[in-house]
């Protein structure tokens, strides 16, 4: 029996006791309230049972220990409290089991081992709380664990490492400390982890998942080190710790060779002397040169090498390989090698002079991307300047601009909903990570839809920093006002001192235009609207035609609306009214009810919520 999506309300009563021969009951995204029934625990037969994306409350029924037959039990996304009852360990043939996002906690039952049958754990999301129990090693064929989002703590259980079969490991968000185990090393069916926001500390297990993992991953941790980008590597204070009976044998070597080390030491002085001048008279000769090139490196790749492979690969920067253009520059597209493709941006010259590059944008965007790595910003890999060639070089993004994907009927059809949603978190959390997670806050200064590129999975990666600044609120010199028209927050008309609030009114025009497929126009102010109009306006006519809101599941329905709602809180005349990008990126990580039809739903209600 399927009843999904059909609107249902109130809460989940009926006559089940005739249903007790159901195989499958699935009631998922609707709007049911009250407690799960009892006697859901004596359909003998039932296989699969999914209550998901509702507001039950309530505590799991015992009695559901009893569905000795159950394969799948998804309870995600509902406010269901209490402990889960020890029962469970009774599922013996239980080969998924979802009870993300909701109010669950205590401690995480042991008799989960017993569910040998197991393949995914979710229990993401919620506030289980005190150590990982060990015996979760005990489920064997695992392949999915997500615990990430709790309040667990103590040390990660070497157990875990017993689950050869384990693909996806998520444990963020937690309290965990101590070191991950080394036995780690041998999951080789890991093939993503996600440790971050903990406090773990020691080398990161030598294992593919770990050796390949995105910094964003294994982040906000009290002392992790390893082979990862932006981690420190590890220096080998454990391994002289556990051989102090070759320290004796190494001093005794270093006090024979004392003498042999000070005649070294004199000849290596001399030699890096003379080096040093034979080098210095080099640069002062290749300075000279008009056309030498002066490349420097992100990564640690062969400048000059990279350099002719970009030209070769663009053929001089033809434009037959144009893909794009900007405010300062035009973007070209270069295949290196098979499977490895750049996107280079060139810097326009300057309007003065054809022949000199304008290294103002060029500057600031090197200074801003260096320093960051997020997920949702784009990857910078290096750059090039040189007197009459400036380009710069970052990761390829398959779908191009959130704007020409808007722009295009077909393309944006197959824009759905959920994909504009994650856009919408993406870039909401790309612009918190700038304003409150870097080590100096960084401000865009021109977030458009023109700035925001999807890859080959519709993910959000914010672009194109050269306007953007270091934010230092006590500073008043600020150059002209830089923006797009449509996307510029109205306090720069009469102050040229812009503050982070201005990146979250662009954040809400972004936000407007990615649910309604366009450029929201008139709807971004009040003022700007009749009051007849604003009263009369439906947030359901101004949304995307091309997609049939009308057709909006009940989960995507609450994510527009949400998403309607804190767009307009960003787009408030006054810019103290209007609300963090973290809180704006907190708030999208949560399920809001929705209590009306999303016909109902009126764009004056959407503002008078502020």
């Amino acid at each position: 029996m399927d009843l999904s999506h059909n609107h249902l309300r109130g809460e989940l009563s009926w006559k089940w006791e005739h249903c007790r021969n159901l195989t499958s009951l699935r009631i998922s995204n609707n709007d049911l309230s009250g407690e799960i029934p009892a006697i859901f625990g004596r359909m003998g037969q039932l296989q699969l049972l999914d209550l998901s994306s509702n507001t039950l409350s309530g505590e799991i029924p015992r009695e559901m220990g009893s569905l000795s037959m159950l394969f799948e039990l998804d309870l995600s996304s509902n406010a269901i409290m209490g402990n889960v009852s020890t029962e469970i360990g009774l599922l013996s043939h239980l080969a998924h089991l979802n009870l993300a996002s909701n109010n669950l906690s205590g401690s995480i039952p042991v008799q989960l081992g017993s569910c040998k049958s197991l393949l995914t754990l979710n229990l993401s999301r919620n506030k289980f709380w005190r150590s990982i129990p060990p015996e979760i090693g005990n489920t064997q064929v695992l392949e999915v664990l997500d615990l990430s989002y709790n309040i667990l703590s103590k040390n990660i259980p070497g157990e875990l490492a017993i689950l050869r079969n384990l693909q996806v490991l998520n444990i963020s968000h937690n309290s965990l400390s101590g070191s991950i185990p080394h036995t780690f090393g041998d999951m080789l069916a890991l093939t993503s982890i996600d440790v971050s926001y903990n406090d773990l500390e020691g080398p990161l297990p030598n294992v593919k998942a770990f050796n390949e993992a995105p910094f964003e991953s294994i982040q906000h941790n009290k002392g992790l080190c390893g082979n990862v980008v932006g981690l420190p590597s590890c220096n080998s204070t454990g391994s002289m710790k556990r051989d102090q009976h070759t320290g004796a044998r190494i001093t005794v070597i270093l006090i024979i060779s004392f003498s042999g080390f000070l005649f070294l030491s004199c000849t290596l002085i001399v030699l890096v002397i003379v080096n040093h001048r034979q080098r210095r008279i080099m640069k002062r000769e290749n300075n000279e040169q008009a056309n030498d090139l002066d490349f420097m490196s992100i990564l640690s790749y062969d400048g000059k090498v990279f350099y002719d492979r970009i030209i070769e690969a663009t053929e001089g920067f033809d434009s037959k390989y144009y893909v794009g253009e900007g405010a300062y520059g035009i973007v070209y597209k270069a295949e290196i090698s098979e499977g490895q493709t750049f996107a280079i941006k060139k810097i326009l010259s300057s309007q003065e002079d054809t022949e000199i590059v304008d290294l103002i944008p060029f500057e600031r965007e090197i200074q801003a991307l260096t320093n960051i790595r997020h997920r949702n910003i784009v990857k910078f890999y290096g750059f090039c300047s040189h007197a009459q060639r400036c380009f710069l070089v970052y990761e390829y993004m398959e779908r191009g601009s959130l704007r020409t994907i808007l722009n295009d009927d077909q393309r944006a059809r197959e824009f759905q909903w959920d994909k504009r949603i994650n856009v919408v978190r993406g870039v909401a959390d790309a612009l918190s990570y700038m304003h409150h997670e870097c080590s100096h806050p960084l401000i865009h200064r021109d977030l458009t839809s023109n700035n925001i590129l999807l890859d080959r999975d519709y993910k959000a990666h914010v672009s194109d920093f050269g306007t953007a600044r270091l934010l230092r609120p006590d500073s008043s010199n600020w150059t002209a006002i830089a923006g797009t028209i449509g996307y510029i927050a109205p306090e720069l008309a009469y102050s040229i001192v812009p503050t982070e609030k201005c990146d979250v009114y662009s954040f809400g025009v972004v936000a407007l235009e990615t649910i309604m497929g366009k450029h929201p126009g008139d709807h971004v102010s009040r003022e700007c609207s009749s009051p007849a109009q604003t009263k009369s306006m439906m947030l359901n006519d101004v949304l995307d035609q091309r997609l049939s809101p009308s057709r909006l599941g009940l989960q995507d329905a609450r994510d527009v609306v949400l998403i309607a709602k804190l767009a307009f809180k960003c787009l408030q005349a006054d810019s103290r009214l209007r609300p963090t990008m973290g809180q704006v990126s907190r708030e999208l990580c949560f399920q809001v009810p929705l209590d009306m039809p999303l016909s109902a739903v009126s764009l004056n209600q959407l503002r008078d919520l502020n």
